[in-house]
Formats: structure tokens, sequence, C-alpha cells
């Protein structure tokens, strides 16, 4: 299916990730800062755009993300954004977060190390260790690297090659590779909502790191309540590639 999505910024931040190795962009628009009193109107075009490609047929919301992205460190560990999304969405709305297999050093192993947390339930652990251990402590330079960390979370080498190998942990990683070769992210942190629309961060409120995480919650809320299978006429192709 033929698409491009937008090259995202993550504006709260002086970079943004993109899914063509070593390469970041900075951006900055002094006219999209908004209101601080009141919370502009949600728009088809303005805060979310849509995408070309059929809908899923279950309600979703799918970040893209990697360990090796500085925005994407900002964006979950130090303004909780991945959190504040999903607590925002409406009930029966699933979060899923997907790892990109190409960015970075050791992109494969450590989209390996996502799928095993998820089998084993402890993602949130795993994922603050992992963000840590690759952004702050740099301590992640070869494969056993990232079993040391699993090591630290109570996860034995033995059980992690174990699961790693499992069926479960190759059906996860197959689907976060469908995931994205259908959606194509360009920039990583992104947000998709129904695999049909997309937030537009730089249309979102970056008065101060907390306005921009709570209003990016907000949009995606709203955007998850949407009918994915609606007619949709959006006439913006502004922010449109």
């Amino acid at each position: 299916m033929k698409k491009t999505l937008i090259a995202i910024s993550i504006l709260f931040s002086s970079v943004s990730c993109f899914a063509d190795e070593g390469k970041t962009i900075t951006k900055t628009d002094e006219s999209q800062t908004a209101s601080t009193n009141a919370p502009a109107p949600i728009e088809l075009g303005k805060q979310y755009a849509a995408l070309p490609t059929n809908p899923s047929p279950d309600k979703e919301v799918i970040e893209f993300f990697s360990f090796n992205c500085p925005s994407c460190f900002r964006f979950e560990i130090q303004n909780n954004g991945s959190q504040t999304i999903s607590k925002a969405l409406p009930e029966g709305v699933k979060f899923k977060r997907y790892h990109l297999e190409n960015f970075g050093l050791l992109a494969k192993e450590l989209s390996e190390a996502w799928a095993v947390a998820n089998v084993l339930g402890i993602q949130d652990k795993a994922s603050d260790a992992l963000y840590n251990a690759v952004q702050k402590d740099k301590t992640i330079k070869k494969a056993d690297d990232i079993k040391a960390v699993f090591e630290k979370l109570g996860i034995s080498a033995e059980v992690y090659d174990k699961t790693k190998d499992s069926f479960l942990v190759k059906a996860f990683m197959a689907q976060q590779s469908d995931a994205i070769r259908e959606m194509k992210p360009e920039s990583i942190p992104t947000v998709i909502v129904n695999r049909k629309f997309f937030i537009i961060a730089n249309q979102l409120n970056i008065t101060s790191d907390s306005a921009f995480i709570n209003d990016y919650a907000r949009v995606t809320a709203f955007v998850a309540g949407l009918d994915p299978n609606a007619k949709i006429e959006d006439k913006t192709n502004s922010n449109k590639k």
C-alpha cells in the first residue's frame, strides 16, 4: 500500500529521530504557539490527518519508537508521554508500542528484547531499564549487554534466550514488522490511531513539556473515539507529502 507519513517533529525537544539511521532534524515554528487559556478545537487536517489506509478492525493506538532515539527517551521517560496517552484513551482502545527494527545500534536485538518484555509482561520495567541503559548510562554495546539489563530485572540469561526463541515472541515480532511495513513511520515517536489517523505533533500545544504531552493525549483520545470507517473529507494537504 503506497503512502507516506509526514516527518513529525517533537517540538518540546530540539531533535527528531528518523528511521534513516543517524539522520536527525531540528524544526521550530513559532507561529504554532497554542493558547494557554483554553485548548484549541481539534480539527482534521490540523492536529491529526487521515492516511489512505484501511482502518484496523479493532480500536487501537500504535506508538512507533526506538530505544536508540533521544526524542523517544524525552517523550516516554522524561515526560511520561506513553503513560499519559494510554491513561487518556477511551475504554476498549488498545495501546501498543512497536520498536523500529532498523534504527541505530543493535536495533534488531533491541526489537527482540522489546518482544521478550511484552511476552513476559514486564514491558514497563523493561522500557525504563533499556532506555536508561541506552540513552543515559550507555552500557549497551553488544547483545549480551541487553541480557544483563534483563538479569537486573530478575530474568536470567537462560530464561531470556528461551523466551526469545518462543512462538509468542516470534508472533510479536511478526506483528511488529507487519505494522512497520504497513504504516512506514518516517519519524519517531509517531502515534497512529486505528491505522487510519496520525497525530501532527507540531500543531499541538508547545508552551511547555507538560502542555505538549497533555495535548497529545487529548487529541489522541479524541481521534480514538472517532469512527474510522466514516467518510473523511480532508482538504488540507499542507501536512502531507
